[in-house]
């Protein structure tokens, strides 16, 4: 996945900005582009504007051909001026992609060659879901058993209410409650049983597909609300007829996907993971107020100890949850938020710059203008003087 060149985009090599090709410019040449890898890259000694006209284009920048991870890739959006001196190619993210090239004086570009090939980098599916062949709701009695023989289609078992046992070996049986599930593998066989009193209700879905992991495979899953949601639209989905909803087989398949994608990522907890569950709840309630607060109280908040005051938490818990959930300090993310909403207020306000940085707690304009040069690589007045309101 690619970043975009949209005017919020700050990068070291270019800026946003806005321009009329209605307006008829002496060196404005319309560039063809069919190739997705390139061995070349372009230099000019003056910048040049790039302006997107018909399908995807890669954008790849450096200042320093020879040292890979210097290079940046941004799919090109609207219209950006390089700076001069930045080396840099096009490449096609669609079958073709057309692009104004707009250098500020008649030159020709200096034109090297890389020893290894820039290309575009395609994201691999990983999982597909073919077919769902069916979806049932079924109610069992306590003493009542299933045998599941080896089929060559996958079966994901879901208790909604009461307990199912899984028998998984002899003499080895795994208990499944409410919200749990169990994915039934091809060439697999299992026996499930029904000892709690009362009634126990399973959702089994039958589907063909690729790509599923055997690592979730005869182990017991606790869904978590987002998938228990996306379970009981399928339910739903089941009882819909076509007339009423004409996409609901495509509706079906995708939610299907996207709850087995989700357990592959990890958004979901097995049994064994339960007895934290409640923790985690909590954590992220905690953590969605912090950070609720911290977006409505940007303007005065700047001190860690504001929040470890706001929400009676210890500074060890505070820092565990912030590197837990952003990989950063609280300060760092504080900072960090602070920066984002100057940037707002730059594209959205009247305000100075020195009106900005005194509502934001900065002590100074210089000292807001190094923060603000140091997280987006260009100073809040040159990024000013960039956009057009």
């Amino acid at each position: 996945m690619y970043k975009q060149s949209t005017k919020n985009t700050t990068s070291k090599y270019f800026t946003s900005v806005k321009t009329n090709h209605q307006q008829i410019k002496p060196f404005n040449r319309l560039v063809t582009i069919k190739r997705d890898r390139s061995q070349a890259l372009l230099r000019f000694n003056k910048p040049v504007i790039l302006t997107e006209h018909k399908g995807l284009a890669l954008l790849v920048m450096t200042d320093t051909p020879d040292k890979k991870e210097s290079f940046q890739f941004f799919i090109l959006q609207n219209a950006v001026q390089l700076n001069a001196g930045v080396y840099f190619n096009t490449l096609s993210l669609t079958a073709e992609c057309k692009l104004y090239l707009e250098p500020s004086q008649n030159e020709e570009p200096q034109i090297i060659t890389l020893k290894e090939a820039i290309k575009v980098e395609k994201e691999i599916k990983r999982l597909k879901i073919e077919n769902v062949f069916g979806l049932d709701y079924q109610v069992y009695s306590s003493g009542e058993r299933i045998l599941n023989h080896p089929q060559n289609y996958y079966e994901l078992i879901i208790v909604d209410q009461g307990q199912a046992s899984i028998e998984v070996s002899y003499n080895k049986q795994i208990l499944l409650s409410k919200n749990s599930a169990w994915l039934i593998f091809p060439g697999q066989k299992n026996q499930i049983a029904f000892k709690e009193e009362g009634m126990t209700t399973l959702i089994s879905i039958l589907f063909s597909g690729q790509g599923l992991a055997e690592s979730i495979a005869q182990r017991p899953i606790h869904l978590g609300h987002r998938q228990i949601q996306l379970v009981s639209r399928l339910v739903n989905l089941a009882a819909i007829s076509e007339d009423k909803c004409p996409f609901y087989y495509d509706e079906m398949v995708t939610s299907l996907q996207l709850i087995l994608t989700q357990i592959h990522n990890g958004e979901n907890k097995t049994e064994t993971e339960r007895s934290t569950s409640m923790r985690e709840n909590y954590e992220n309630d905690l953590f969605q107020s912090i950070i609720d607060f911290l977006q409505e109280n940007v303007g005065q908040l700047h001190q860690v100890n504001d929040l470890v005051e706001v929400f009676n938490i210890s500074r060890s818990s505070l820092q565990s949850l912030f590197n837990k959930y952003t990989g950063q300090t609280p300060k760092q993310y504080i900072n960090s938020l602070r920066l984002k909403q100057s940037k707002l207020l730059i594209h959205e306000s009247k305000m100075t710059l020195s009106e900005i940085a005194n509502e934001l707690g900065y002590g100074s304009i210089q000292y807001f203008s190094r923060a603000f040069s140091k997280e987006f690589g260009i100073s809040p007045s040159n990024y000013a003087k960039s956009i057009v309101k």
